[in-house]
This record gives structure tokens, sequence and C-alpha cells, in this order.
């Protein structure tokens, strides 16, 4: 599935977290497209690989090529991970409050959500991760909202929330996420993800609020660990999503802008 906004050519491709946090963009693809074409592909498969051959194909099917690619999240790795295998077809990377690229920043996500809730939130949090994990645990989709709702409490700074906006977005997939997110963590637990870095071509933009619980440094120095240059952008009073930030909304957007115009 995919989603069209603006008028053709269509040159920017806003790519959601999760993994399977469908519609989470589509705030981001509305707002770009009052300047340009924009498509919001919605990931559908359940191991990376078929991810990367579908947006190749989205890619292929809607956009004018090279494309601007803005990942949030999990989003991120992904464009990552596809810019790679299909250099030829980006323009440029747009890393959105991506998740780090090495192991060793892990432990720090969760030190910093756990400060960020109450006791009781923190064992809730912890008991629906067990619950996704669990391969005998039927209601993933139950376990994934409750842990998607906590992260937002923990992750974000002044969240602002818009009626408009949680429209477009669908009920989460507890399924793909216990497919994808194994296949994801083996990735930077081998150091596949790391490695992903070395091949990049284009330009590479991090975008990262000043609050969010994934540590912007997970992902700047291994960038620089793999010589690529980037620019940075850290967002004050601003968490794990820019795009519904009190303070940080207007500054995310002009930077999405101007990087896309240039």
């Amino acid at each position: 599935m995919i989603r069209k906004y603006g008028n053709e050519p269509f040159e920017v491709a806003v790519i959601h977290g999760g993994p399977g946090a469908f519609g989470s963009v589509a705030c981001i693809a509305k707002e770009l497209s009052k300047t340009f074409g924009v498509i919001e592909p919605i990931q559908s498969k359940y191991t990376i690989s078929e991810l990367i051959i579908e947006l190749r194909e989205q890619i292929n099917s809607y956009t004018r090529k090279p494309i601007t690619l803005i990942g949030h999240s999990w989003g991120a790795w992904l464009i990552v991970l596809f810019a790679k295998d299909y250099p030829d077809m980006v323009k440029q990377l747009i890393l959105v409050d991506s998740g780090p690229f090495k192991k060793e920043y892990v432990n720090r996500i969760m030190e910093r959500r756990l400060k960020n809730l109450s006791e009781e939130e923190g064992k809730l949090f912890i008991k629906s991760l067990e619950q996704l994990n669990d391969k005998t645990f039927i209601e993933k989709n139950v376990a994934l909202n409750v842990l998607g709702q906590l992260a937002e409490k923990a992750d974000n700074y002044s969240i602002i929330e818009i009626q408009e906006d949680t429209e477009d977005i669908f009920d989460e997939s507890g399924e793909m996420y216990t497919s994808i997110w194994p296949q994801a963590d083996e990735l930077r637990s081998n150091g596949e993800l790391f490695n992903s870095l070395k091949g990049l071509k284009c330009p590479v933009i991090v975008i990262h609020g000043e609050f969010d619980s994934h540590p912007v440094e997970g992902v700047v120095e291994p960038l620089m660990e793999q010589e690529i240059t980037f620019e940075t952008h850290i967002l004050p009073k601003c968490g794990h999503s820019p795009f519904n930030e009190k303070y940080a909304k207007k500054q995310f957007y002009k930077i999405l802008c101007d990087t896309i115009r240039s």
C-alpha cells in the first residue's frame, strides 16, 4: 500500500517507524505536500530483505529518482539499508530520531525511559516487551499498543495531539513488530547495521530531539567512525517525534523543507 500527497513529480518518500507503526508519519507527508510531491509507503512484509524490495518497487512505481528518503525511528534504519543496496535511487537520507546503530548504546535507552516513567509504568513497559517477545503470547497488538503509549510518554518532551493526524494512523501490527524487530536487533548486534553505513554514497542529514531516549551519540558517532560526511540538527525541547512536539515542530519542518530544496 502507498499513499500519495501533493502533485507529481513525487520526489520525497516518508518512511514510518515501528516496525508496524502504520501511518505514523502521515502528518509529515501532508505538511511537506504543500511544497513537494510526497509518497508514504506502508510496510507490509515480514522480513527486512522483503521490506527493502517492497520499498524499491514502491519508489520505482511512483517517484522521480533519485529520491529524498525521510525515515523516522526504525524507518531511519530501513532507509539506510535500502540506500546501501540501491545507492543510485537515493538523492539524500534524512534520519529522524534514529535508534543507535551499535549495541553498546542500547542500555542507555531503557535507563532514560525508566527515569521518565513511574515505577508502575516502568514495570508495565517491561512486561509489554516480554509479551511481545513471548511466542506463546497471543494478543501481540494489545501489548504493542500499551508499549507504544508508554514509549510515547517516555521518549517525548511536550507532545501536541491533532485529531486529524491521529485519524491517518492505522492500528499497529504486533505481528509485524515481533517478526521484524528481532531481525533488526540481530543486524545491530552482529555489526551488519553499523557496516551498512560504510556504503552510503549520498548526503546524510541527522535530525534528533534533545530529550529523545534514543541517544544521538548512538547515531552520529557510528557515522563518524565510518567516515561518513553528515549534517546534524539537534532540536531543543524535543523528544522522539519532532513532528508532534510543541516547541520543535516549526523548526523541524523548516529543516526538512530547506534540506529537500537544496
